[in-house]
């Protein structure tokens, strides 16, 4: 297998064994808002890792400006079915992920893809909180490669962190998400040889350090999310110069 080869088949695994199973993995045993959490079952978490599935695929497709690829998972989630193993109380919330799911399939821009997004997941989140379930979260490590595709895993990183962290919720995940962010400089021989490119990437780096230095503060569910939406569009905005998309979901290429 060349380098090329494995470098995406790994970027693809930490993507999908990342997100998808942190998120949808188990119910967590105790939760502050509740004294006891819905018990889990295999049913449910089958129809949760699918909902989130498509989520997680919008949430791809909007990090790496790919607007054209959010529709079609988009149109999944404004049509998902109430899933059959969860309270009646959940219904609301599904209603609602409905909604933000046609926003995001209609969205005309970027930062109004990432709005829906967060909105989809605050919808996930909110419905957890009602029902008492809890996803678990997993500690993960990325193959050590260093360059600028290490420094892109690190970033990949502390973007499922924050996600998880608004997802589950989990004020100390997403902490923990935008601590990571902050402590990956982009160095100069990270660089690509392109100056326009260059260019692009130095000062979305610094803004994406500058946002998450209040994302590190954020005290609110709404300023955990304003504060997404924004690095969600600064990632999306580097990914996509040059009219070139690349980042999570295409092999980084």
């Amino acid at each position: 297998m060349t380098r090329k080869n494995w470098v995406s088949k790994a970027i693809a695994v930490i993507a999908w064994t990342g997100v998808v199973t942190a998120i949808a993995a188990r119910a967590s045993e105790t939760a502050p808002q509740q004294t006891k959490s819905l018990p889990s079952t295999p049913e449910r978490l089958a129809e949760m890792q699918h909902h989130f599935a498509d989520v997680v695929r919008v949430h791809e497709a909007v990090i790496r400006g790919d607007l054209a690829s959010v529709r079609a998972p988009a149109m999944k989630v404004a049509s998902v079915a109430i899933p059959t193993s969860v309270p009646e109380s959940a219904a609301p919330f599904v209603v609602a992920l409905r909604k933000a799911g046609q926003r995001a399939a209609d969205a005309k821009s970027l930062p109004e893809a990432a709005k829906a997004t967060v909105a989809m997941v605050d919808e996930c989140a909110k419905c957890h909180r009602t029902v008492g379930v809890f996803p678990a979260v997993t500690t993960r490590r990325p193959p050590e490669i260093g360059g600028l595709l290490g420094h892109m895993l690190e970033h990949q990183l502390a973007t499922d962190d924050l996600l998880v962290g608004l997802m589950v919720p989990s004020p100390s995940q997403f902490r923990t998400g935008a601590d990571r962010l902050r402590a990956a400089p982009l160095r100069s021989n990270q660089l690509r040889r392109d100056p326009e490119m260059t260019k692009w990437m130095r000062e979305a780096d610094v803004r994406l350090h500058e946002i998450a230095d209040r994302a590190s503060l954020a005290g609110t569910d709404d300023e955990r999310g304003r504060a997404y939406v924004e690095i969600m569009t600064t990632c999306a905005q580097c990914h996509s110069v040059h009219s070139k998309v690349w980042g999570p979901g295409r092999g980084g290429q």
